[in-house]
């Protein structure tokens, strides 16, 4: 890991994007992050000094483009066994598809890839991490943030141990993605902590129109298939579905 610890960015991706020969394993780490990037345009909220604001390079081996969904899920379950570390016994970290971080209806951990390709292949992805930590008050409009100092009972983490073993975990996981027998553990894993993969729950087409629906799949290619009541099954991309909490 090469750690570039820099005290303000606008965003760690935007910063990661404008080093194009940055190696394998750059991970940079921002103190003030004024303006980091959710996924549909959100803004992420970040206390200065209170949470993990990084972007990690990585440089996958023989990954097409049309496979990037394998990207999402090895760092969507590396979180979730960071967190599991790091939570109580009896709170349990998920995977909200594609890949944001639940823990119960609320938001931990906000992630946003964004890949390079040269060719057919995958040539670079910078690893957007927002990591909610040590920030127990959130001021935003978010509807439903939560930090893992809130759920630990007030202990405030070191944020530098956190990155070592982040990085640890995004390393591993994106080594499955080598083999078949490593893709087919590492969607195994994916889908064993996917958030509400049981039962019917609500969800929204673009419109607002809901109905309800179960997951019954989730693709390699990153679609979720919902099963309506009456059997009907339905797939959709993302940002053509939305969970209502």
């Amino acid at each position: 890991m090469n750690l570039i610890e820099v005290a303000e960015a606008t965003s760690t991706n935007t910063l990661a994007a404008s080093m194009p020969d940055a190696p394998h394993g750059t991970v940079i780490m921002a103190i003030a992050q004024t303006a980091g990037r959710g996924q549909r345009g959100n803004l992420w909220e970040s206390e200065p000094g209170k949470n993990l604001t990084v972007s990690i390079v990585v440089r996958p081996d023989n990954i097409l483009a049309h496979e990037q969904f394998l990207i999402c899920r090895a760092v969507s379950v590396a979180l979730v066994q960071l967190l599991d570390r790091g939570l109580p016994d009896e709170v349990s970290a998920e995977i909200k598809w594609p890949n944001d971080i639940y823990v119960g209806d609320k938001k931990i951990c906000g992630i946003l890839i964004e890949n390079s390709l040269t060719g057919a292949s995958i040539d670079r992805s910078i690893l957007g991490i927002g990591l909610n930590v040590n920030q127990r008050i959130f001021v935003s409009d978010a509807p439903n943030p939560v930090s893992i100092i809130t759920l630990n009972g007030g202990v405030e983490l070191d944020l530098m141990p956190l990155i070592d073993m982040l990085w640890e975990l995004v390393d591993e996981n994106l080594k499955l993605c080598s083999t078949a027998e490593g893709r087919l553990a590492l969607t195994e894993n994916y889908d064993s902590h996917l958030w509400r993969s049981t039962g019917f729950h609500t969800f929204a087409y673009p419109d607002g129109q809901r109905f309800e629906a179960a997951i019954k799949s989730i693709g390699d290619n990153g679609i979720m298939t919902l099963q309506k009541p009456d059997g009907s099954t339905q797939s959709f991309a993302f940002k053509e579905v939305q969970f209502v909490l």
